[in-house]
């Protein structure tokens, strides 16, 4: 490792912190916002790890012991807080955030810096980000929080107003393919459009993930060119098991969709932009004479819907059924 080198995109933001971290005037309270999988984590998680670091610049240097620490997720000083694994709903508990309240209390083990870092941020009920903000907002000396989300917006407004929001964006096409070149990684172009700028996606889609993205797409292609009856019967395999087995199958579909509804309205307003399914260009016209823009607006009011039933906890397959039902009936399809 040397320093941020091998991190693809945000050298603007990179430079505000380390910067800030160099003449220690680094905010407590970080909030790292942007797009899934862009690698806000990861900066998270690197910066922690600078802080600690006990290794030559450029920093962290990765060797030292702190680093190896922070690394490896066994720092005493650096805490992650994410969903707790057991729950059916990714939540980040009152108890969770009790916890961290009462451990930042604590003289520090052996770190230079105490860092926690809350991954997604929004997974915090109004109980438990209520919990955080006196901590957040008065931290003990030598503490420091950073937030991840990825909707920043829902938020508490108390909790935006104690944090120095930091903004990541998508990473340009062209940079996405070259680290995806650098690591040896095939059909790097093809991987770098359909993970729409996000790193961690396009790690994701490398390889066997890319053939199954697509794999995915094309059975979604056909189910919406049939029967209702195929969508039911779609969204019964989609949706079967336990809540922890089909919400990630869901959000491949919506993924999915999305990247189809994207690549309609590029095509739809004219942008000059690379489509995503570029293979299927024909597809995507017709998507764009019969949707853009009023059907992919109310498509994307219905993914929304979606997302929201998925958080009280509605059945994911009536979900699916409402959506795919209506995707269909834009497209003008006949429900037979």
């Amino acid at each position: 490792m040397n320093g941020t080198a091998d991190i693809v995109g945000h050298e603007r933001v990179i430079g505000r912190l380390w910067g800030a971290l160099e003449r220690d005037q680094l905010h407590h309270a970080l909030l790292f916002e942007g797009p899934a999988h862009v690698g806000k984590h990861t900066v998270a998680v690197r910066l922690a790890m600078a802080a600690n670091c006990d290794g030559p610049p450029p920093l962290p240097c990765g060797e030292c012991s702190p680093c190896r620490q922070v690394a490896s997720g066994a720092h005493p000083d650096v805490l992650v807080i994410e969903p707790a694994a057991e729950r059916a709903t990714p939540t980040i508990s009152v108890d969770q955030i009790r916890e961290v309240v009462r451990k930042v209390g604590y003289h520090r083990f052996s770190g230079k810096r105490r860092v926690v870092i809350v991954d997604p941020a929004e997974a915090m009920g109004p109980s438990a980000a209520n919990a955080l903000l006196k901590t957040l907002e008065e931290p003990p000396e030598g503490t420091g929080f950073i937030l991840v989300a990825t909707q920043a917006s829902t938020l508490l407004p108390t909790i935006l107003s104690r944090c120095q929001r930091v903004r990541f964006s998508a990473v340009h096409s062209e940079a996405l393919t070259t680290w995806l070149n650098s690591r040896g990684i095939e059909d790097a172009g093809s991987v770098a459009r359909l993970a729409s700028g996000a790193p961690g996606k396009a790690l994701e889609l490398a390889g066997e993930g890319l053939a199954e993205r697509r794999a995915i797409r094309d059975e979604l292609l056909a189910v919406l060119r049939g029967p209702v009856s195929g969508i039911f019967a779609y969204t019964a395999k989609l949706c079967g098991g336990s809540r922890q087995q089909w919400m990630p199958r869901l959000e491949q579909m919506l993924d999915v969709l999305q990247d189809l509804l994207r690549d309609a309205a590029v095509i739809g307003s004219g942008a000059e932009i690379d489509l995503i399914h570029a293979d299927e260009r024909r597809v995507v016209e017709a998507w764009a004479r019969l949707l853009w823009p009023t059907g992919i607006a109310a498509i994307q009011d219905s993914i929304r819907e979606l997302r929201d039933g998925m958080e009280v906890n509605v059945m994911g397959k009536t979900l699916a059924d409402q959506l795919l039902t209506r995707v269909q009936s834009e497209l003008g399809v006949s429900p037979s």
